[in-house]
């Protein structure tokens, strides 16, 4: 874990982040960058600074001389990123069998443990969190750099899809952990095939519920 300081920005895109997953800036809203400037009684570049990263993550929509805009929930965003992880996270999950060892398992087991307490105690983001740390624990033992930081982007651009699952389907927190201790079954057995099609397995469950949720939100506006 890092040690470097966050800075203004940090803390600006933090707030930002969190307002816009738990619903508290809807979709379509125009953010007010002097009001947030005024908030943290700093200028507005730390503020700009967030919002073009926001905006890397898919949350935000800057367009020139009209402002900030929250990003809506689309149907076709949703099948495109959800599609480019399947492919690459199995394919991340296939590599990192070949470098499992007995401190990757018990962190994997750890990260289960966790999970479990987040489940019991209905707490969402927290379980969201240990279950991303659950994934890109495997994934690094892959130890190719550059398609782990594209799996991350494309996780960054599917966490308000990730909330609004769990928010919609609360069934899927006992289904995932089923899914988390076959994942790990399948590290124990160096057996990457199998773990690869759990991967994408979990992902299919994913986009199949928010494909159908999508669509009933799309016929009712």
């Amino acid at each position: 874990m890092s040690d470097t300081p966050l800075t203004i920005t940090d803390h600006v895109l933090a707030h930002l982040r969190n307002q816009i997953l738990n619903g508290e800036i809807e979709p379509g809203t125009r953010i007010d960058q002097a009001e947030v400037a005024r908030l943290f009684g700093v200028s507005l570049v730390p503020v700009r600074e967030a919002l073009a990263r926001l905006q890397s993550s898919g949350l935000v929509n800057i367009i020139p001389h009209r402002g900030v805009f929250v990003e809506d929930f689309t149907l076709e965003e949703l099948i495109d990123i959800y599609y480019m992880r399947e492919v690459l996270e199995e394919q991340a999950a296939q590599l990192s069998v070949r470098h499992v060892d007995d401190v990757m398992i018990q962190r994997l087991e750890g990260h289960i443990t966790n999970i479990q307490t987040h489940i019991h105690n209905h707490a969402v983001e927290q379980f969201l969190s240990e279950t991303r740390a659950f994934h890109f624990t495997m994934y690094h033992a892959s130890q190719r750099r550059n398609l782990i930081r594209i799996i991350q982007q494309l996780w960054d651009q599917s966490d308000r899809y990730r909330l609004l699952q769990m928010n919609i389907q609360p069934e899927r927190f006992e289904e995932s952990q089923f899914e988390n201790r076959a994942m790990l079954a399948a590290v124990r057995k160096r057996d990457g095939d199998s773990l690869g099609l759990m991967v994408r397995y979990r992902i299919h469950q994913t986009t199949t519920g928010l494909r159908e949720r999508l669509s009933t939100m799309r016929t009712h506006t």
